[in-house]
């Protein structure tokens, strides 16, 4: 509708203080309604929500009520301080979701009798024991990401009917008349919209049918899917403003809403039926047969009803090909209908995106029945490899010819919120964990990831905070049938049974002797309500054989620089990994000194011909080149020739690298089999001097660790030791095992090796014989690692609270647990584009929160300016710096011209 609103407005466009053009509330609340009448029809969430209520599934009288229920959600929007909001000085305005549940239960107010009497009561008192509907009412309105309970505030004059409040100082407010002539009567037009849900879903008020369920966590469920309706009802580009002339909105508005989930691929349909009658095999998502563990994988049964599987695998034996191929079985088995592909870091899912694309374009050869494929990384804006870029409100430009085709597929990757919403979604585990934290739209995550078969890749890489969050995920996710497939290299016995166990109660850890006496490789399942069954895998082929060399050099660079370079000077290519970005940059200035010096420029890894060290803080298009420029000198159609790169954690996880000689600092077990993974990875016909594979462990100068433990027990040392790791009884037992066993056998040895340096009879051992300080310090170890998981369980969504009696803590707690993810770090923009160290412009970059320290909410950068390749730039009271080695604060020595010459 164009021009100022003539009736109830549910939704704006203006151009500065006018209106342009708007929606009629009852028409978008027919929009959000269909839409959540499709996913009710055409998804696997009315399953979902189903099982949270007790049920194995909704009848078609109880999907109609709760399509009543979410055609109800706005009512709020009808009270006079919310439609205020159209005109240009308006005395007063006001939010609608707090504003009527005020009005709901028993608060005597007059306004409180009349919505009583607009709202269809009596029939809601018929579709559910007790207050049941009332509470799904309540918790459909509070779909703005927060639930609210009901009470509070009231001020009648929100809900007044003719004239407005005067104005403050002035007795001459003018009445705010509605627009269609009569009295504007918030109560007369609730009731206008009960009629016409009346005409949309009859058989919701036919009498009889099945109750409603009445549990907390089916309130919850509800609430997700609200928000989901209401986002994807609210676009445009789906569902356009009414004009005069449409008539009567609901029978179009279901149209729009099944081509709407269509066009995004929220309507699995097109999908499953593109991958036939057959169940697929392995072939689907690679060219190569399947290897031992992924046959086991692809013999796991098709529970009805959820799963849990854990595939324990070394490095570069093929779980991510295993993970889609159980996803591609759920899938066409009508169990799951997308898949979330959680990963530890930004990098790591950047990288595994891709692997995941072209695996699903083998599987779905017809690009118009294939799921999209969504990164699920913030400030990226993948879909099936495509690239997006934002626009100014919210909106998003697809580099595409087809017809606009990417502006609907990337329907999810346009906002973080709704991310969980698209079909196939490669991401970080953080958005996974969010859905079970009290912070905004966690219901919305929540909701959409009951859809998918959850992939938790590297789930051993996690800290109890991270743990117990994802615990949770899988606590709830189990109890609505879902499905899940976590997968590691080094996942130790006892969070191994802690995971299986989700929403079952405890589970005691195995003996460190039935630790180690577990099969390695193994696949662990557990069908939802039956016991876990354990499948040991055939080890094929000649175990890969490691050298491992122990040395005193964690403080010299130099030292570590010249073995580096003597290596790659053999021809051999050579991966350096520092626990701290510091460490990893002293260490590639010493490379480039002594390359420099001896003539070898060339043997330093590059990117855009520009040496570099590879590791998280860069932006984001030095990032992708990063990635780019260390996949061609380390990847598997690496080139021939030596080649030093150095590098921190970002190359130890989902990185396809095939190195000679690993040189890396001393870290926990069952992270040094990670970077370990990264040795003699591929193949290869020739690798001089270094056959058997050559890792060089840098411990420090003193042999005994307790000198970093101070007298409260916490542990503060360099490279990480106490602060990157801060748990030294691990990194004590890794020692004792490498000086034990200088010729590893992997992945024969996995089993022990992780559990030797992990398992707390292990560690127990360990103080018991080094004496009161090791006592102090596994006293602090533990009680922080409870404190984390008190923090987490502080911090978690309670499912067991009903709607109208619950609402979030403070946001200062949901700040901080969002923190705690890394969503705390600060996308800085600056003023305009600048060019980055390899030849990519950029305007944003990532500062970690705790640099960013005592800078307002809504600083921005200042002050940039470019001198010698160097980029300069202040925000807030901090100054940084970045170029070639990456970003940093102005306190640290920064490269020149002078530090690239002859390299």
């Amino acid at each position: 509708m164009n021009g100022k609103p003539t009736g109830f407005w549910g939704k704006l466009r203006k151009d500065g203080h006018l209106v342009v053009e708007w929606h009629p509330l009852a028409d978008h609340c027919a929009d959000v309604a269909a839409v959540g009448e499709a996913l009710l029809s055409r998804t696997i969430l009315r399953q979902r929500l189903a099982r949270l209520g007790g049920i194995d599934d909704l009848v078609p009288s109880q999907t109609a009520r709760l399509c009543v229920l979410m055609a109800l959600h706005d009512i709020g929007k009808h009270c006079v301080g919310f439609q205020n909001k159209s005109l240009a000085r308006p005395s007063f305005v006001c939010g609608h979701v707090k504003e009527v549940l005020a009005l709901i239960g028993p608060s005597g107010y007059g306004e409180s009798v009349r919505l009583m009497a607009a709202l269809p009561v009596a029939d809601l008192k018929n579709w559910g024991p007790g207050d049941t509907a009332l509470r799904l009412l309540v918790s459909a309105i509070g779909h703005h990401g927060r639930p609210v309970a009901i009470g509070g505030t009231h001020q009648s004059h929100h809900w007044a009917q003719g004239p407005e409040p005067p104005r403050e100082g002035d007795g001459t407010a003018k009445p705010d008349r509605a627009r269609n002539g009569s009295s504007f009567d918030p109560f007369t037009g609730i009731a206008d919209l009960v009629l016409r849900t009346r005409t949309w879903f009859p058989e919701a008020y036919a009498p009889g049918g099945e109750p409603l369920p009445d549990t907390s966590s089916f309130q919850h469920g509800f609430s997700g899917l609200v928000m989901l309706a209401d986002w994807l009802g609210s676009d445009t580009r789906f569902f356009e403003y009414s004009k005069p002339e449409d008539g009567e909105r609901f029978a179009g508005a279901r149209r729009r809403a099944s081509e709407a989930l269509r066009e995004t691929g929220l309507d699995p349909a097109p999908g499953r039926q593109a991958l036939g009658p057959k169940s697929p095999d392995f072939g689907s998502v690679a060219a190569f047969p399947p290897r031992a563990a992924q046959k086991r994988v692809l013999e796991l049964p098709s529970n009805p009803f959820g799963s849990v599987s854990v595939l324990e695998a070394e490095t570069g034996s093929g779980k991510t090909e295993a993970a889609l191929v159980r996803f591609l079985r759920l899938y066409h088995a009508g169990l799951v209908d997308g898949m979330y592909f959680a990963l530890p870091t930004r990098t790591a899912a950047s990288q595994i995106y891709e692997r995941v694309v072209k695996a699903v374009s083998r599987a779905f050869p017809d690009d118009s029945t294939r799921p999209p494929v969504v990164l699920a990384v913030p400030g990226y804006l993948g879909v099936d490899g495509k690239r997006g870029t934002p626009l100014p409100h919210f909106e998003v430009l697809w580099n595409d010819d087809l017809e606009q085709r990417y502006r609907y597929r990337g329907w999810a990757a346009e906002h973080p919120k709704r991310y969980l919403a698209g079909s196939i979604v490669v991401g970080t585990i953080d958005q996974v964990l969010l859905s079970s934290l009290e912070v905004g739209h966690a219901h919305l995550r929540a909701a959409a990831l009951l859809r998918h078969l959850l992939v938790v890749d590297e789930v051993h890489a996690s800290d109890a905070y991270m743990t117990r969050l994802l615990e949770e995920v899988l606590v709830h996710h189990c109890a609505a049938g879902g499905h899940a497939f976590l997968m590691s290299a080094t996942l130790g016995a006892g969070a191994r049974h802690r995971l299986l166990a989700a929403g079952r109660g405890g589970a005691s850890i195995p003996s460190l002797q039935d630790a180690i006496a577990a099969p390695y490789p193994l696949v662990s399942h557990r069908p939802l309500g039956d016991p876990v069954v354990l499948s040991a895998v055939e080890v094929t082929g000649d175990p890969k054989r490691v050298a491992v060399e122990i040395v005193p050099w964690m403080d010299e660079p130099h030292t570590v620089a010249a073995a580096a370079l003597n290596a790659a000077i053999l021809g051999a290519k050579v991966l350096v990994v520092r626990n701290t970005v510091r460490g990893c940059i002293a260490s590639q200035k010493a490379v480039e000194a002594l390359a420099r010096a001896r003539g070898k420029g060339d043997l330093l890894f590059a990117c855009a011909g520009v040496p570099a060290p590879h590791h998280a803080r860069f932006a984001r298009e030095d990032r992708v080149a990063l990635d780019g420029a260390i996949d061609r000198s380390f990847g598997k159609g690496r080139a021939l020739g030596g080649c030093v790169a150095v590098a921190t954690q970002t190359v130890q996880q989902s990185l396809d690298l095939d190195a000679d000689l690993l040189i890396t600092d001393l870290c926990p077990m069952d992270v040094l089999l990670q970077r370990i993974g990264r040795l003699h990875r591929h193949p290869r016909e020739r690798r001089p001097e270094f056959e058997p594979a050559r890792a060089i462990v840098l411990s420090p100068a003193d042999r005994d660790l307790s000198v970093s433990i101070w007298k409260d027990g916490n542990a503060r040392g360099a490279h990480g030791i106490g602060t990157v790791y801060d748990d030294l009884r691990i990194l004590e037992a890794t020692w004792r095992s490498l000086s034990a066993h200088p010729l590893l056998r992997i992945p024969d040895m996995n089993r022990y090796l992780v559990e030797a340096a992990t398992h707390p009879e292990a560690l127990d051992a360990i103080v018991a014989e080094l004496g009161e300080t090791w006592s102090r310090h596994a006293t602090t170890v533990m009680g922080r690692l409870l404190a984390d998981r008190r923090a987490a369980q502080l911090n978690l969504v309670d499912w067991t609270k009903l709607f109208g009696e619950y609402e979030y803590s403070p946001r200062e707690l949901e700040r901080r647990a969002q923190t705690r993810l890394g969503e705390g770090d600060r996308l800085v923009e600056l003023e305009a584009p600048l060019p980055g160290p390899f030849g990519q412009l950029f305007r944003k970059i990532a500062i970690p929160a705790y640099m960013a320290r005592g800078v307002p909410p809504n600083s921005v950068a200042s002050e940039a300016r470019v001198v010698g390749g160097v980029i300069w730039f202040s925000f807030g009271p901090h100054r940084f710096v970045y170029d070639r080695l990456g970003l940093r604060p102005f306190e640290e020595p920064v490269s020149t011209e002078e530090d690239l010459a002859d390299a």
